[in-house]
């Protein structure tokens, strides 16, 4: 079932259905605001606890927390479920026993690991009312912000999610991504709805991060996921660390990523060392997220309870690629490249000149602009292509502004190419990459619980092998078949907006609704129920915001330690997570 986010201004509860880390500045920055503010202004702000994970990432409900024993990447896994009813005293067989590591798919035991409680946040209720602060006085909700409101069908439940739709406009989901047009405008076409770059940044999901390679898989060089395209063109200096040196040479040598990642059939046989019955596949990068890859203890022994993890298959080309880059000479010249839909966008960087251009296939999109790298030293380099839009960051600096725009054109499935998406290369230059991060964007789907494409849903992966699953998505043939995915539209009237959960893929927001204020639950006949406003089930009247979730300023505490067990869930001695305190966007 997917999850809301009711949340409770005083504790914890279940909803009614049934590491995103700051800077050690910021979090200080965090707290210190949060104090002075509530200190002065604590009547226009209110405080709240996620109790479940229909924002995750950004926020974190109640789950359990690990690194995992494979790659040492720590993930979270959703345990809202492990919280009995009221009626109930014993919720043993709701209990979390084992969740996926997103970054190696290494699915682990996490039974013994205590169920953390959810983020504690502030909102600042809106429309403030602070004359003296003018500036802040007219702070409103805008598109993107995380929003906290009063449920449509019952007002008593406060829910949490973001706010993608406006007033008086039609959101169109396509892809996952989110469009938009004035409703008056027929003969307008949809636009993408840009994010700031706060956000964009914030709402990245781990790929893969290849500090963190899996131990098992190690000395098998067919499960690496980057490796050079010509003979000794990059090298692991020292050898088998994270740190590549490039060979220097007037040609383009290339570090490529490949999306190698085992099936669990391939996982069984690798911890058991016996022979795979099918060799290491590439695939492409989907909407995989270890926060959905729960295993109860009632459904452990059973085969098919472990499909939900594998049914995250809609196709992801949104990525962003982080690194570090050693510059040992001022000479040659490095690029980035990441693939969508087969089309190389690449950001290239002239370390003679210290200029910097933007390239989409083979058409400078733009620049030069001057890049910020004189001389030797280490830099840190961040390139994404995000919402049609390519950004390059080069020591927090934004050569280009927060991104160049770009027409995708027919650019709407992948092809063979989205099967090694990300890459780095030089030419005649000393360099060297380390810290090398994969990230995709979220991806929103048309309904919860539910594939995009319309013959692969969520009915067909529950009856298929996990295994088909991957074959599916690692064989070309079938990727024509992403073009097939049709618009879904929701038209939003003046006064009213449209909120969407981050964990898109199980969150119940506005695409899952009912319209139980204007229907009788009973009779289920129209005008029968207490609101005779004609709200389409996805809308959420402007009367029922409340204000505007703004940071998280109490995250889960952090055993350290000996990390003593007291109880199920606590363990001592623990420390505050002051890294983990950030503002919310």
């Amino acid at each position: 079932m997917p999850a809301g986010n009711a949340i409770d201004p005083k504790k914890q509860v279940p909803d009614k259905r049934k590491p995103n880390v700051s800077s050690s500045r910021e979090s200080v920055e965090t707290f210190v605001f949060v104090f002075l503010f509530f200190l002065v202004l604590g009547v226009e702000a209110e405080g709240f606890v996620i109790p479940t994970g229909s924002m995750a990432p950004t926020l974190m409900g109640r789950h359990k927390e690990v690194a995992c024993p494979e790659c040492g990447f720590v993930f979270a896994v959703n345990a809202d479920g492990e919280i009995g009813k009221p009626d109930e005293s014993r919720p043993e067989g709701r209990w979390v026993e084992a969740g996926t590591c997103v970054n190696c798919r290494y699915q682990a035991r996490i039974g013994d690991q205590p169920n953390f409680q959810g983020d504690r946040i502030y909102v600042m209720k809106t429309p403030l009312n602070l004359p003296f602060l003018s500036r802040v006085a007219q702070a409103t909700l805008k598109r993107w912000d995380v929003a906290v409101f009063k449920l449509p069908e019952e007002p008593e439940v406060r829910y949490i999610k973001r706010l993608v739709g406006m007033p008086d406009e039609i959101v169109r989901i396509l892809r996952g991504d989110i469009w938009t047009r004035p409703r008056s405008a027929n003969d307008e076409p949809f636009r993408r709805a840009l994010r700031p770059l706060k956000h964009q940044e914030a709402m990245q999901i781990m790929v893969f991060d290849d500090a963190h390679r899996a131990k098992a898989l190690s000395t098998n060089p067919e499960w690496l996921r980057w490796l050079p395209r010509q003979d000794g063109g990059w090298a692991n200096v020292p050898r088998d660390t994270h740190v590549y040196q490039a060979k220097v040479s007037e040609d383009w040598n290339e570090l490529r990523y490949r999306h190698v990642v085992p099936d669990p059939a391939q996982w069984s046989a690798i911890s058991r060392n016996q022979e795979l019955a099918n060799p290491p596949r590439r695939t492409l990068i989907t909407d995989f997220y270890s926060y959905n890859t729960e295993v109860t203890a009632d459904s452990l022994d059973f085969p098919e309870s472990s499909r939900k993890a594998w049914s995250q298959a809609n196709w992801v080309g949104d990525l962003t690629l982080r690194f570090s880059l050693d510059v040992r000479q001022k000479k040659g010249a490095f690029r980035v490249e990441l693939v969508k839909a087969g089309i190389a966008n690449r950001c290239e960087i002239d370390l003679a000149s210290d200029s910097v251009t933007i390239w989409r296939g083979a058409a400078k999109i733009a620049g030069p602009q001057p890049a910020g790298i004189n001389g030797t030293g280490r830099h840190s380099i961040s390139f994404a292509n995000v919402d049609d839009r390519l950004t390059i960051k080069i020591d927090g600096r934004l050569p280009f502004g927060e991104g160049v725009s770009y027409d995708p054109g027919e650019e709407i499935a992948p092809n063979a190419a989205d099967l090694d998406p990300a890459g780095v290369a030089s030419r005649g230059a000393d360099v060297a990459v380390s810290g090398l991060v994969l990230t995709r964007d979220i991806y929103y789907t048309h309904d919860p619980a539910h594939a995009d494409l319309p013959h692969f849903d969520m009915q067909y992966l529950y009856r298929s092998d996990p295994v088909a699953v991957f074959d599916w998505l690692a064989d070309p043939s079938h990727f024509s078949d992403f073009a097939e995915i049709p618009p879904k539209d929701f038209e939003i009237a003046p006064g009213r907006y449209m909120m969407l959960g981050d964990n898109s893929p199980w969150s119940r927001d506005g695409r899952d609704w009912n319209r139980n204020d204007q229907i009788d639950s009973k009779l289920r006949t129209a005008s029968q129920g207490w609101d005779d406003s004609g709200r389409a089930s996805w809308e959420v009247p402007e009367a029922l915001l409340i204000g505007k979730a703004f940071c998280v300023y109490w995250p889960h505490l952090t055993p350290f330690g000996p990390k003593i067990p007291f109880g199920r869930d606590i363990r001592i001695p623990a420390r505050p997570s002051v890294e983990k305190m950030r503002w919310i966007r």
